[in-house]
């Protein structure tokens, strides 16, 4: 592992700590709003409090919670697994292949020099655009393969945003781009770690009903 990358992992542990102590923290003042509106209710039942004291109580636990909401609203960055592998774009499919074998995955960004996304190959490209048509694999280079649209999201999209593109575009695998660099990919797997059961099966039910894209 690069230093570059035994830094940024290392920063990320931080932040995740520190993100667990505000969760903390904000679990901690919800039970007090909650404490304080039963409280609150209890004292109007007995007659010695009005029904705008226990109004104002849960507004502050209302306002509380939209603040977490919007607060822990989890964004790509937060679902992704960093440090997506790439494929030069004048490397050949051949070795395209291999990484997808190596891997275990069924597609690859394709990147340039510039470290920026260029498009993504898949597994169905090598095999319909390339072999099907009598082209030869270790000849043949990656950004040979690249064509339409280049389906990405960026790293401070919600989740919701995440399932979008992939979902209209059906897509198992997203790349996720903060200042105009590849920076992870969301892939099904990080998606069942993050989503509950219904959504997750909407979203497959959404991707493999008609796709036949890997």
């Amino acid at each position: 592992m690069s230093l570059d990358k035994m830094m940024e992992s290392a920063k990320r542990g931080l932040a995740t700590g520190r993100a667990r102590i505000d969760e903390t923290k904000a679990q901690r003042q919800r039970d007090k709003l909650l404490y304080e509106l039963g409280k609150a209710s209890y004292a109007e039942h007995a007659g010695h409090a009005t029904h705008e004291a226990v109004a104002r109580k849960l507004r502050a636990l209302d306002d509380h919670e939209q603040a977490l909401r919007a607060k822990y609203e989890r964004r790509a960055r937060d679902i992704m697994h960093p440090g997506a592998e790439c494929v030069g774009e004048g490397e050949s499919v051949a070795a395209a292949a291999r990484k997808m074998r190596e891997l275990g995955v069924g597609s690859l960004p394709i990147c340039g020099a510039d470290d920026r996304l260029h498009g993504i190959i898949t597994d169905r490209d090598i095999v319909v655009r390339c072999i099907a048509e009598g082209q030869d694999p270790g000849q043949v280079s990656v950004r040979d393969l690249t064509s339409g649209e280049l389906v990405w999201v960026d790293a401070g999209a919600g989740v919701d945003e995440v399932l979008h593109h992939m979902e209209d575009r059906q897509v198992k695998r997203l790349p996720v781009i903060e200042n105009h660099r590849l920076v992870g990919m969301i892939s099904e797997a990080d998606l069942a770690r993050n989503l509950d059961e219904r959504r997750l099966a909407e979203f497959v039910g959404k991707v493999y009903a008609t796709s036949d894209v890997p």
